[in-house]
């Protein structure tokens, strides 16, 4: 199972050639994401557009959103408390990956590998 970071999401709305690729060859039966990821993208200005925030919440429904539960807010916290240059966002993704066994995909590998217990890779 792979769970998806914001910007691998973002990449392939702004049509970036790689992450369409990607998107090409990903089986959607293998593929998570955090609610909180769903926040960011709607929160572009883009969303101001009823119509495109629908055609973007679309597009995220092809896969399996994943709530922030009560274990996944405890991982995030200690999460944020043992690493300072963590946001709090980045901290809620990275919990849904672990406690779902999942491997997270991302561009930002630097800012996620040294978070103990998570796999973490960039997709292209």
């Amino acid at each position: 199972m792979q769970l998806l970071d914001t910007n691998i999401f973002i990449d392939y709305l702004r049509e970036y050639g790689p992450s369409i690729d990607f998107f090409k060859e990903i089986k959607n039966s293998d593929i998570i994401f955090s609610a909180i990821t769903e926040t960011e993208i709607i929160t572009g200005k883009i969303c101001n557009d009823k119509s495109k925030k629908e055609i973007i919440l679309g597009f995220l429904s092809k896969w399996k959103k994943i709530e922030v539960t009560n274990p996944i807010a405890i991982i995030a916290g200690d999460i944020c408390r043992n690493k300072d240059h963590i946001e709090t966002a980045d901290a809620i993704i990275a919990a849904t990956a672990i406690f779902h066994g999942a491997e997270l995909l991302t561009k930002n590998v630097k800012h996620f590998r040294e978070i103990e217990g998570l796999k973490v890779r960039t997709p292209y």
